[in-house]
């Protein structure tokens, strides 16, 4: 028997591609990116598997890290934020029962969807060469399996497609696959693509819409292309109005902190406490400054304060943070929990 659960995540998930023309998710791997996007204005944070297992493992995307890892990973992350978390499940990782499982223990995580991948096993990136799709009999089979697992009627299943590009498919198979996950009832379709190419976004939409008007897409803004050195990049506001509802670039909060701690490690390994200064420079008097109150002590201090008599004290008569800040983020429960 299958207990039902609540998932408010996946809900705000729905809401949101629901009332707006695109939802935009950055890519992250860890619990203080999450509680950085939100506190940037953002509506959702994709934990990404490449940024997963490159940031928390150093390992390429080859599918070297198991469910349980990445599950362990979603749920700290969701614990950081208020904000609906969108997770890669990879192909599942096994069989049918092993994608059941693996969407209901995202689910007990508090993620508000998951992506599935018609790649063989072990999968890779998909702008890693090498990758092979398995048939359709069993893609869709892991489709259905994970709808059906869901616990929640609000929890989004993404179907994502690699036949494009891959060793054994084409495009007319990418198409196919695609009309095949919508029959099955996925909400979203990623086509997964090899380049970053205008006319294959447009062509994709376009073709799936004619056999399924009302079908639901996702692109990944992906992090392997250059989107800056394209004559023409497509724009969020064009893939939203080609019905693409859910947008995401895979590794962007990885780059952008790639960038920026290198720099300053180059920076004070050549500058000693000059670097330093400089790195204060920057971040003194920006929303990211306390590292205190980005990590919520005070809030912190107060259950201290309520459950042991004599941490009050203790903290009035030592020396340290003990200021009453507001938090970055305010959450919407009010539980300090």
């Amino acid at each position: 028997m299958v207990r039902e659960i609540d998932n408010p995540a996946g809900r705000e998930f729905r809401r949101l591609l629901d009332e707006q023309d695109y939802t935009f998710a950055p890519g992250i791997y860890h619990a203080l990116d999450a509680r950085l996007a939100e506190m940037a204005g953002l509506d959702a944070a994709y934990m990404s598997g490449y940024s997963t297992v490159l940031g928390q493992f150093g390992f390429p995307d080859l599918e070297m890290v198991t469910m349980t890892e990445m599950v362990e990973n979603a749920k700290r992350i969701v614990e950081a934020t208020n904000l609906p978390v969108i997770a890669d499940c990879d192909t599942g990782y096994g069989g049918v029962h092993n994608v059941r499982r693996a969407v209901r223990e995202y689910e007990k995580a508090g993620v508000a969807a998951v992506h599935i991948e018609d790649q063989t096993t072990p999968k890779r990136c998909g702008h890693i060469a090498g990758k092979q799709v398995v048939p359709r009999e069993q893609a869709r089979s892991r489709i259905e399996a994970a709808i059906d697992a869901r616990q929640s009627e609000d929890t989004v299943v993404i179907s994502r497609i690699d036949a494009y590009g891959s060793a054994n498919g084409d495009w007319e198979e990418h198409v196919e696959r695609g009309r095949i996950f919508a029959d099955a009832g996925v909400d979203l379709i990623w086509p997964e693509m090899p380049d970053p190419s205008r006319e294959d976004a447009v062509r994709y939409a376009e073709a799936l819409h004619e056999t399924h008007p009302e079908a639901k897409m996702a692109f990944n803004y992906s992090s392997s292309f250059a989107w800056s050195e394209e004559a023409d990049p497509l724009t969020f506001e064009e893939l939203g109005d080609l019905g693409y509802e859910y947008i995401f670039i895979t590794l962007y909060a990885l780059h952008s902190g790639a960038h920026a701690a290198y720099e300053d490690m180059r920076n004070i390994a050549e500058n000693d406490e000059e670097a330093q200064f400089d790195l204060e420079g920057r971040y003194l008097g920006h929303e990211t400054e306390s590292h205190h109150e980005l990590s919520f002590v005070s809030r912190f201090q107060d259950i201290e304060a309520r459950f042991d008599p004599e941490a009050r004290e203790r903290m009035a008569s030592s020396e340290g943070f003990t200021e009453e800040q507001n938090d970055p983020i305010s959450t919407s429960t009010g539980d300090d929990d």
